[in-house]
């Protein structure tokens, strides 16, 4: 009898372990991330050590900046994506162009393209998306609350007082760049309270010299990149251009990462929340 129920036992063992390589195999192994969202939701599900290269816009987190590079994510190369054999790619909606993207998928490497990360409404689906295809669903449940409850604690944080906000970017040597609606920059000024004095037009858009001189918002927006660029704040406001605008000159000055500015991933809502008490601190003290 001990035995047969030894023999059984060892029977069972071995049948698992048969099975566990054959279930781990189908489990993506090698990870391409494209767009500066979809890099941080794969490291936040915990499968950051599958991913065997990403796009320039992706920075974060600390691995990221020393892996291999596939290029820009809407200028993409078939061929040097091709060569690092991966078995998925994770890409943001504006990821292309599309024959290229077609091109990888008709050689059946798959790729899971996520819904517009420009609405942070949006980020949960696009963590479930990522979670499915990495079997990483216990992990998505977690990121999923802590997400949404950074988006409710926004509620209470935001100022009743709807102050106007402009968004500034400094771009090389061009005109800044401002934003308008359908844009991130919209969507933080909204989800902190405030009111986006560009609304008038849409998307992202160089504004000269003169409407940054004249405009009269309570605060500026400004990417932390550009903060950097300049070299601190003091930089900012000594800055040709963006030196005239009056929120600049007061130091009335926001910054919001780069990387949130791209597209929103799960660091980002606990980032807006704490731009949204440090907007309320600013209001409270006036």
């Amino acid at each position: 009898m001990m035995r047969a129920i030894f023999g059984f036992t060892l029977a069972v063992i071995g049948l698992i372990g048969l099975c566990l390589p054959a279930f781990s195999a189908e489990q993506p192994q090698r990870v391409i991330t494209v767009g500066a969202p979809a890099t941080e939701i794969v490291f936040a599900l915990g499968a950051g050590g599958s991913v065997i290269a990403t796009d320039t816009t992706s920075t974060r987190p600390d691995p990221v900046p020393s892996l291999p590079k596939v290029g820009y994510m809407r200028q993409l190369a078939a061929e040097g994506i091709i060569s690092l054999k991966p078995d998925l790619i994770v890409a943001v909606e504006k990821s292309g162009p599309d024959p290229v993207l077609q091109e990888l998928t008709d050689l059946g490497i798959k790729i899971v393209k996520l819904p517009s990360l420009d609405r942070m409404e949006n980020l949960p689906n696009a963590i479930a998306m990522v979670a499915e295809a990495l079997g990483r669903q216990d992990e998505a449940a977690l990121l999923t609350k802590q997400v949404n409850d950074d988006i409710a604690s926004l509620a209470s944080l935001a100022t009743n007082d709807h102050p106007s906000i402009v968004f500034l970017m400094a771009v090389g040597h061009g005109k800044p760049l401002s934003a308008g609606k359908n844009t991130t920059a919209a969507e933080i000024i909204d989800l902190i309270g405030g009111r986006n004095t560009m609304a008038a037009f849409d998307g992202f858009k160089p504004v000269s010299s003169e409407i940054i001189a004249a405009d009269t918002s309570d605060y500026v927006l400004v990417a932390q990149s550009t903060i950097d660029q300049l070299g601190g704040i003091d930089g900012l406001k000594n800055h040709a251009v963006l030196g005239l605008n009056k929120a600049v000159e007061k130091g009335h000055v926001l910054t919001v990462s780069s990387s949130t500015i791209l597209g929103f991933g799960p660091s980002s809502a606990s980032e807006i929340r704490a731009l949204a008490t440090s907007l309320h601190q600013a209001e409270q003290a006036q």
